[in-house]
C-alpha cells in the first residue's frame, strides 16, 4: 500500500565527517545532524537546444553545463554539534590553551573533509519515527536514503529575536544527488564481530546488526544503515559507487542531550572596540561582560544609539561562500568550485532605544573605529545548576565596521534602533578579523563546556 505522506517525524538528515569520495562506513564517518527544523533539495538541468535551417523545432536539446544540485537545511541551536559536523572550525571553551581560529579555515582547505561533503536524508515507513528504530525486528521500518554528492557550504546564518528559539540556516551546493531504497539488498545484513566498537563490512547488505558482549555474534539491534555514496568523479562524471553506513539516529548527542534548545533569555550581547593586539583566549571573551551579564561598552562607543543601555531584540550574524564551477575540455562536471574572496559577513542588531549618545557624524567619518562583538549563549538551568550558567556558545565577531544605523519611531510602538555592521573572515592565521566560534560540540567527546 502506498504511503499518503512524508513529515519530519520520518526523517534524519546526516553530513559525513571523513573524505567524501571513499568508503562512508567507518565509525564516526557519518554523524546525524540535531534539531532539524527543515531540510530541502532541488536539482536543476540546463540544456541547449541544437537548431538547423529547414527545421522549425530544435532536433535536440543537449545536456552541456552541470548540473545543480541544491540542500538548505535549518535547525534549533542547541550547541555547536551542527557547525562542527558541517565543516566549522569550533574551539572548545573553558581553558586559556585552546588555540582560536577563524571558522571557515577548514571549509577554505581543500586538503580537509570538511571542504567538500555528503549529505543524506534517511526516511522511515509512515507513522515510524526516525529516531531510535534500532531494535532487529525494526528494519521494515526503513524506507530510503536521499544523497546529495560532493556537496559545499555556499552560505550559513544564525539568528535570535526575543519570543523565538535561536536558530541556524545553512545553504550547500552540489553536484549529484541519488535515492537509494532500504534495504539496498533485502535479506542480507551484516553482523558485528567486536561488540559493535569497529564497523563490519557493508558490501552489498542491508543493515548492520550489533551482537550483545555475552552471547558471542547472537544479533541484539540494528547499529547501521547501508546505503550508496551520492559523490561523483568530477572528471569524467562517474558515480564512485562506495558503500555508506548511516548510524541510527538517536536523536540527541552524548554531550548535548540535556539540551533541547538554547534560550533567548540566556543570551547576551558585547560590543567593544577592537585591539588588534588582543589575543582571542577564553579569559578575554569573558572580559566582554562584567559580572558576567553586563556589556563592557562606554556610552560613547556608538554614535547616536546608546548600545550599552539598549535593549537587544534581535540579532542576525550571516556570510555567503559563493563558489565559481571551473570547467575545462573533457571535464564532464566542474573538477573544482572555487570559493570566491573576499568573505564578507555581516551582523545585524535591533533594539528598543532607550538613550541616545553625543555625538555627529563628521566625528564618525574622521575616526572611523572597528569593534568586536560577542555573543553568548548559556544553559538553561536546573536544579543542579550552582551558581552561573555554563556558556554552551560564544559567536565572536573581529574588526567590524559600522555600516548604517536606522531609528524607526511610530505611534504605539517603542523607538527602535538597527545597527548593521560588517567585515572581511580572514584565513586561519589572522585572528584579529573575521568570525569564531567557540564552546559545545559533539564530534570530539573530550570538548565540551
Amino acid at each position: 500500500m502506498a504511503r499518503n505522506r512524508v513529515i519530519y517525524q520520518s526523517q534524519a538528515v546526516y553530513a559525513s565527517q571523513t573524505a567524501f569520495d571513499g568508503a562512508l562506513t567507518a565509525s564516526g564517518a557519518v554523524v546525524a545532524l540535531e534539531r532539524v527544523q527543515s531540510a530541502n533539495y532541488s536539482f536543476s538541468v540546463a540544456r541547449q537546444d541544437v537548431n538547423q535551417f529547414g527545421e522549425l523545432a530544435a532536433i535536440d536539446r543537449i545536456i552541456i553545463d552541470t548540473p545543480t544540485v541544491s540542500f538548505d537545511t535549518s535547525y534549533y541551536v542547541n550547541g555547536f554539534g551542527n557547525e562542527e559536523a558541517l565543516g566549522f572550525e569550533v574551539t572548545p571553551s573553558g581553558g586559556n590553551g585552546n588555540t582560536f581560529t577563524s571558522c571557515i579555515s577548514g571549509i577554505i582547505n581543500t586538503a580537509t573533509a570538511a571542504n567538500q561533503k555528503n549529505y543524506f536524508i534517511l526516511t522511515t515507513k509512515e507513522g515510524a519515527d526516525a529516531a531510535g528504530l534500532s531494535a532487529v525486528n525494526k528494519t521494515g521500518d526503513y524506507e530510503s536514503i536521499i544523497g546529495i554528492g560532493n556537496g559545499f557550504i555556499t552560505s550559513y546564518s544564525t539568528e535570535a529575536s526575543v519570543g523565538g528559539l535561536p536558530t541556524a540556516s545553512v545553504s550547500v551546493e552540489g553536484q549529484n544527488m541519488n535515492f537509494v531504497n532500504v534495504p539496498i539488498k533485502p535479506g542480507e545484513n551484516v553482523a558485528q564481530t567486536d561488540g559493535g566498537l569497529q564497523p563490519s563490512n557493508l558490501t552489498g547488505c542491508g543493515f548492520r546488526l550489533a551482537p550483545t558482549p555475552t552471547a558471542g555474534l547472537s544479533q541484539s539491534g540494528i547499529t547501521y544503515i547501508s546505503g550508496i555514496s551520492p559523490a561523483v568523479n568530477a572528471t569524467n562524471g562517474n558515480k564512485i559507487n562506495q558503500n555508506v553506513a548511516l548510524p541510527v539516529y538517536s536523536g540527541n548527542s552524548t554531550l548535548q542531550n540535556v539540551i533541547s534548545s538554547l534560550r533567548p533569555g540566556d543570551i547576551t550581547f558585547g560590543l567593544r572596540a577592537h585591539d588588534s593586539t588582543q589575543t582571542i583566549t577564553n579569559t578575554y571573551l569573558d572580559g566582554f561582560f562584567a559580572g558576567g551579564a553586563v556589556p563592557t561598552v562606554t556610552d560613547d562607543l556608538i554614535q547616536g544609539a546608546d548600545i550599552k543601555d539598549a535593549h537587544i531584540q534581535s540579532y542576525n550574524v550571516s556570510f555567503d561562500l559563493s563558489r565559481t564551477p571551473i570547467e575545462r575540455l573533457g571535464s564532464r562536471f566542474a573538477f573544482a568550485r572555487v570559493v570566491d574572496f573576499p568573505i564578507t559577513s555581516s551582523l545585524s542588531i535591533d533594539a528598543v532605544l532607550s538613550d541616545l549618545t553625543t555625538g555627529n557624524i563628521a566625528d564618525f567619518i574622521n575616526c572611523d573605529e572597528s569593534y568586536d562583538a560577542l555573543i553568548t549563549m548559556k544553559a538553561a538551568g536546573d536544579c543542579n545548576v550552582v551558581g552561573d550558567k555554563p556558556q554552551v556558545c560564544n559567536i565572536l565577531l573581529r574588526k567590524l565596521k559600522l555600516d548604517s544605523e536606522s531609528f524607526t519611531s511610530s505611534i504605539g510602538d517603542n523607538k527602535s534602533v538597527t545597527l548593521d555592521f560588517s567585515n572581511q573572515i580572514g584565513g586561519p592565521e589572522q585572528t584579529d578579523v573575521g568570525i569564531f566560534m567557540s564552546g559545545v560540540n559533539f564530534i570530539n567527546p573530550n570538548r565540551g563546556y
